[in-house]
């Protein structure tokens, strides 16, 4: 999580076999632009969605949200319009997110802080808070590199590429061994008491999404790293 906190089948090519995924139908498609930043689709494996990113900063905070899970829907490119020194305009923000519990945050996703200073981004933010309130979202963002931990990134890769395993019977095995396991374990624990070794590290990674299990802030995931498990605790996922 940053500092501060329709149907085109993708099936193959993003390793998802047999796993069918829609387009949240954006307000605009980002289209590729010579010696433009990147601009790609990044497959959401929980949610069953694809997105359109068009920076790799913009592609970094979407893993981060995918693997979280308090994430309810994420939206990329949604416009709203606004006035601005009296004049009606138009500004599309590049991810609407929907929170479990109702909270909707709009995120304005620039490469550095010295870009986003560079333009009127700050301003058009202020004027749509102002002018629309919570009627488009209850919180406004503006991200970039500098805001982003480094190590949620990498987390959110790694749950992201587990969760494309699709391994159904390798999470009921994980779920069942974490009923038994104690309030705090690890991956390497849950290996040994599922008995499918790496099948299960996968799988107890993809859970990390749902949050039945919850790794700390700021560490990276590894086999030992101490995990929170609320199956034995009984809490439910952070909100």
């Amino acid at each position: 999580m940053p500092k501060g906190e329709t149907g085109q089948a993708v099936q193959a090519a993003t390793g998802l076999v047999g796993y069918d995924c829609s387009e949240t139908d954006p307000d605009r498609t980002p289209t590729p632009k010579w010696r433009g930043p990147s601009v790609g689709t990044i497959v959401d494996p929980f949610r069953g969605t694809v997105y359109f990113y068009e920076s790799e900063v913009e592609r970094a905070v979407m893993t981060v949200l995918i693997s979280l899970p308090g994430v309810l829907r994420i939206r990329e490119q949604r416009s709203v319009r606004y006035r601005l020194n009296g004049v009606p305009r138009i500004y599309t923000f590049d991810i609407l997110v929907d929170w479990v519990g109702g909270v909707k945050a709009a995120f304005a996703v620039r490469q550095s802080t010295k870009a986003l200073h560079s333009d009127e981004t700050v301003e058009i933010i202020q004027a749509i808070c102002a002018q629309h309130g919570v009627e488009f979202a209850h919180d406004y963002r503006a991200v970039t590199y500098e805001t982003l931990d480094p190590v949620a990134v990498l987390n959110g890769r790694l749950i992201l590429r587990c969760g494309r395993d699709h391994d159904h019977p390798a999470m009921d095995a994980v779920r069942k061994a974490l009923a038994r396991l104690g309030p705090a374990t690890s991956l390497r624990q849950v290996a040994l008491a599922t008995g499918i070794g790496q099948r299960g590290v996968r799988a107890a990674v993809a859970l990390l999404q749902s949050g039945i299990l919850m790794n700390p802030r700021g560490k990276r995931i590894t086999l030992d790293l101490p995990l929170e498990n609320r199956a034995a605790t009984g809490t439910t996922p952070e909100q």
